[in-house]
C-alpha cells in the first residue's frame, strides 16, 4: 500500500527577500511580471508541511496494519481456490458449477474472494481520500500567503518551479512564504484526520 513518504528537510533559515520601492513599483506600473514558487520546499521544509507529512505517514501506519490484519483471510482464499483447482483439475467450468460439491464451494469462494477484495479497496481508498484532501487544506492555507506574496511583488503571475526551465534567482519567493508560513501558529499545524473513501466519492457525485 503506498503511503506517503516524508521529505528529508534541509536546515534552513529563511530571509525574507526586500524589494526596493522603486523596484516594486516598476513591476506594478508594467502591470505584469511573473515569481515562482517550489511547492515542494513548502511542503518539505515548512513546519506545515512537516506536520502534515508526519501526520499522514501515521495515518498511513494505522491503515497498513489493518491491512495485515487482513493477510490470514488472504491466505484461506488461495489455499482454498487451489484446492478446488486441484479437484477440478479434468473438469470445465460449467461441470464444476453444476457440480453437486464443487458448485457451492466455487461460489463461496468468489464471494469471500469478492468480499476480501472490497475491504483491500477500500483501506487503498481511505489512504487516496485522506492525501487527496489533506493536500487541498494544506493548499488552502498555502495559497493565500502565495498570492499576497506575488501581490506585494507586484507580479500577477505565479509558476511552480518545476514547471520552469530557467528564472533569475530574485524571482523566487519561496524563501519568503515558508518564512511567513512559519511565523503564523495557524499555518504551522495541519488537520488530518483519516477519510474515508465514501467521502471522496460522494464529493465527486455531480449535483443532482
Amino acid at each position: 500500500m503506498r503511503v506517503m513518504t516524508s521529505i528529508a528537510a534541509a536546515a534552513l533559515i529563511a530571509a525574507a527577500f526586500v524589494i526596493a520601492p522603486d523596484a516594486q513599483a516598476q513591476r506594478r506600473n508594467q502591470g505584469g511580471g511573473v515569481v515562482i514558487v517550489n511547492y515542494q520546499r513548502i511542503a518539505a521544509e515548512s513546519a506545515l508541511g512537516r506536520d502534515m507529512t508526519t501526520k499522514l505517514q501515521q495515518v498511513g501506519a494505522q491503515i497498513q496494519q489493518e491491512a495485515a490484519t487482513l493477510q490470514p483471510e488472504g491466505q484461506a482464499i488461495e489455499t482454498e481456490r487451489q484446492r478446488l483447482v486441484t479437484a477440478t483439475r479434468n473438469m470445465t467450468r460449467e461441470q464444476v458449477r453444476a457440480h453437486a460439491t464443487h458448485g457451492p464451494a466455487l461460489q463461496a469462494l468468489e464471494t469471500r474472494a469478492q468480499q476480501f477484495q472490497q475491504r483491500s479497496n477500500a483501506l487503498q481508498g481511505d489512504m487516496e481520500c485522506t492525501q487527496a484532501l489533506t493536500l487541498r487544506e494544506f493548499d488552502a492555507q498555502v495559497r493565500p500567503i502565495i498570492r499576497a506574496t506575488m501581490e506585494q511583488r507586484g507580479a500577477t503571475t505565479v509558476l511552480d518551479s518545476s514547471n520552469v526551465l530557467i528564472f533569475q534567482p530574485d524571482s523566487d519567493i519561496t524563501n519568503t512564504v515558508i518564512q511567513q508560513l512559519d511565523q503564523n501558529q495557524a499555518t504551522r499545524v495541519a488537520n488530518v484526520t483519516r477519510r474515508p473513501l465514501s467521502q471522496c466519492q460522494a464529493q465527486q457525485q455531480p449535483a443532482q
